[in-house]
């Protein structure tokens, strides 16, 4: 048997070489595992559920998982590179196809190529998928609060009044109701707001974020009045006899409750519901008027119709003489009038006769701070409160003032 020899390598370094070659694994091994060691970490990733891959008319209503905690490895310096936001759980829903629950699994992307995917839970979730569609819904504008005192709201317009409604078909079962709920705060001049949109079930709850809507606002244009309560009157043609005369008129309703814009209530004093001849009138006439309310005003009563009711009188003349009285005379002076006497024409309604007292009709002169000497001083009359129409025979009477003692 031939014997082979091992030749002695020439350079003698070689085993210098091989050590180092040894002692550097040592090392990388010590540095990793001691230095830099492989660790585990738990993170909270939130899912994300890719409804762009759902089937056209379907749509996800719930799922019972919102996030998932996944356990990654790796060296101590990798997993501080680790930012939680880049890892992705992601549902997605390319093979459904129909309604109802189902089990889908979490697709877990990690970008971080040296981080390892311990574990995962929950590794599915249960969704619910139900039909997407969209109904047509009224909007009902609410109105809270009030104008400012002394005006009134004359109505609303929106627009739109109607809005699409899309979401799912169980939650679209749900819907009682879509309103645009619109405060006032003491308003006293129209207006036009945007108002969002709410949808409600049948409890008065808010379920607007379960839809998607065309409009999440509608423009509502609110028309406000200002209020007056004006008097109703009526107008007279032709004259009455001299004799007569008109005592009392009597309207029901006497006024009534208008609205309209500032510039046409405020140029209102009154409304004239009719005409009435004199000649038509007896001692107690009663008439009926329909009457409306002018142009650009509205009517907050129910009234539609006027009685109006009529008293005449007649006229009674009478003339009666009166004594002139002197007033404000110093002791130490007398005077004398000429004439010291008038006669007063009074003109009074037939019905007031019995009240009229015509011993309280006073003619008088006023001679305060006047010395001796003669004068030409305004009569003054006094007459009772029922007597207006009254005529005196003269304006002036003449006063001479002398003292006592040259009259003696």
């Amino acid at each position: 048997m031939k014997k082979i020899e091992l030749k002695k390598p020439k350079d003698d370094t070689f085993w210098l070489k091989v050590l180092s070659v040894f002692i550097a694994i040592i090392l990388w091994f010590y540095i990793n595992s001691i230095i830099n060691p492989i660790k585990k970490r738990e993170i909270i990733v939130p899912i994300r559920y890719n409804i762009s891959t759902l089937s056209k008319g379907l749509v996800m209503t719930e799922s019972d998982t919102k996030e998932v905690r996944i356990v990654v490895s790796g060296t101590q310096d990798e997993l501080s590179k680790v930012d939680e936001k880049n890892i992705q759980a992601v549902v997605d829903f390319t093979n459904v196809r129909q309604t109802g629950e189902m089990k889908l699994p979490i697709n877990i992307n990690n970008p971080y190529h040296r981080i390892n995917i311990e574990s995962i839970y929950p590794k599915s979730v249960v969704v619910s998928i139900d039909n997407l569609v969209t109904i047509q819904k009224d909007v009902t504008v609410e109105i809270n609060g009030n104008p400012k005192k002394g005006y009134i709201i004359n109505g609303y317009q929106e627009e739109p009044n109607v809005i699409s409604i899309k979401g799912a078909e169980s939650d679209i079962k749900e819907i009682s109701k879509c309103i645009a709920q619109l405060n006032l705060s003491l308003n006293d001049r129209s207006f036009k707001a945007s108002v969002p949109v709410k949808i409600l079930d049948s409890n008065g709850k808010d379920i607007t974020s379960l839809f998607e809507l065309s409009q999440k606002s509608i423009d509502v244009y609110v028309d406000i009045l200002k209020t007056k309560q004006v008097p109703l009157t009526v107008k007279f043609k032709n004259q009455l006899p001299p004799n007569k005369v008109i005592s009392k008129i009597v309207l029901k309703p006497s006024t009534i409750n208008v609205a309209g814009k500032e510039e046409d209530i405020n140029s209102l004093n009154e409304i004239v519901v009719g005409t009435i001849d004199t000649r038509m009138l007896e001692n107690i006439s009663t008439f009926q008027f329909d009457f409306n309310v002018p142009k650009n005003i509205k009517a907050l009563d129910n009234v539609k119709q006027v009685v109006i009711t009529i008293y005449t009188d007649s006229i009674v003349q009478k003339s009666i003489t009166v004594p002139v009285e002197v007033r404000g005379l110093s002791n130490q002076y007398l005077a004398q009038l000429n004439p010291d006497k008038v006669t007063l024409k009074i003109k009074y309604s037939q019905s007031n006769q019995n009240s009229i007292d015509f011993s309280s009709f006073k003619a008088y002169v006023d001679v305060s701070n006047l010395t001796q000497g003669n004068y030409s001083l305004p009569l003054v009359l006094e007459n009772p409160n029922n007597i207006e129409d009254v005529e005196v025979s003269l304006s002036y009477i003449k006063v001479i003032i002398t003292e006592k003692n040259q009259t003696q």
